[in-house]
């Protein structure tokens, strides 16, 4: 979907240029200007084509610079299309090129902030879960959920991760929740010494995690190397040794006093990597066994890195609350009073933030990390901290 997204932009800007090139520069009795101005278009419509021919020959080691060049597609292509919005739409030769050149360079500075300031501000969200079906001993349970730090896209990994777990362990939960997606193509990506910094987290009943997709070694190239099964059993190894708990299809009871609840981790399964970025998930999808023998009648919380399960759980009698991440919500999210909107909403139905249905929950956390290319606009990386409480 993405390099269908970046396919589709660059044709767009493509046919742009050329217009915009016929109109204003063909025209023109200066060959150095004309020269200059194909070559820098010429150069630019090239980014994406070389940035994905880094990303299919090779998966880490290019990740970060790969990432840099559809940075700066994006930034030079969608300032473009604004500069051509208004030099090229507009008839009064006057306010033509003020309306473009004002477009322009709100959308340039958008972009640019969403670059060096908005990808790295990692915020603080907080909200209550609120469920008669809560146990009363558990009224109050605090929860810190993250996902995606996706290491291997990261450009300061170690000073994010520092910053992560000094938020975290400021929270003071009863229990961390990792959703998923913590490297981005290679288990190694979980170097040593990021892997010492993530140990740092702490909580009473300690770190849950689970995998995406991206854990699961089916970005890597070389799978004769590496197998597939071979980077998840590594990567899992890299993770439990931190002194978290992996949950692939296992329920564990979570106690407070004489009362229990229960979490469940989702595993990612080779016919959910299928369906990983389609708005449902497949019908023939069977939860059924996740659950075998975690009772119904005990609150239940379901960590899974996909949102789209987030129903099947529920008509299961399981997911009284679901934690998520995946989305990102696509890196862009915009806001106006109450009411958000995001390119994600193209792809899923619940792609950011607090629903509820039929008292079950769905909590869907923007992540840490980045992918695609080094930008978040209206979306900073995010940690949550979830308040369980017990209906009156």
């Amino acid at each position: 979907m993405f390099v269908a997204a970046i396919f589709i932009l660059s044709l767009l800007v493509i046919w742009a240029d050329w217009v915009a090139y016929k109109k204003y520069l063909a025209k023109s009795r200066c060959a150095y200007l004309r020269m200059a101005a194909v070559a820098f278009l010429v150069a630019s419509n090239l980014l994406p084509y070389v940035a994905m021919a880094m990303m299919w020959l090779s998966e880490m080691p290019t990740m970060v610079p790969m990432m840099w060049l559809l940075t700066a597609y994006t930034l030079l292509s969608l300032s473009r299309i604004a500069l051509y919005a208004g030099i090229l739409t507009i008839k009064n030769r006057y306010a033509k090129w003020v309306v473009g050149i004002v477009l322009c360079t709100i959308v340039a500075w958008v972009l640019i902030v969403g670059v060096v300031r908005t990808r790295k501000e990692l915020t603080i969200r907080s909200t209550d879960i609120v469920s008669e079906r809560l146990p009363q001993a558990f009224d109050g349970y605090r929860i810190a959920f993250f996902s995606d730090v996706h290491i291997g896209s990261m450009t300061s990994a170690r000073e994010m991760c520092e910053n992560l777990v000094a938020k975290v362990n400021a929270l003071d939960a009863d229990l961390v929740v990792f959703g998923g997606d913590l490297v981005n193509a290679r288990y190694d990506e979980l170097t040593p010494d990021i892997a010492t910094i993530l140990a740092g987290i702490e909580a009473r009943d300690g770190v849950v995690a689970v995998l995406g997709n991206h854990d699961t070694g089916v970005y890597v190239k070389d799978t004769v190397a590496l197998p597939i099964e071979e980077n998840t059993r590594l990567l899992v190894e890299r993770i439990e040794a931190m002194g978290w708990r992996v949950a692939n299809d296992n329920t564990e009871l979570l106690t407070r006093g004489g009362d229990t609840i229960t979490l469940t981790g989702i595993a990612f399964s080779r016919e959910l990597l299928e369906h990983r970025h389609s708005a449902d998930v497949a019908d023939s999808l069977d939860l059924r066994p996740v659950y075998d023998g975690v009772p119904s009648d005990k609150f239940n919380v379901t960590v899974s890195h996909m949102p789209q399960l987030w129903r099947k759980i529920s008509a299961l009698g399981y997911g009284d609350l679901v934690l998520s991440g995946h989305v990102h919500a696509m890196q862009m999210k915009g806001r106006i009073g109450s009411f958000e909107f995001s390119p994600s909403q193209l792809m899923y139905s619940e792609w950011s933030g607090h629903y509820e249905e039929q008292g079950s929950h769905l909590y869907i956390t923007d992540g840490v990390g980045s992918v695609g290319f080094h930008l978040r606009i209206g979306a900073p990386p995010e940690i949550t901290l979830l308040t369980l409480r017990r209906a009156d």
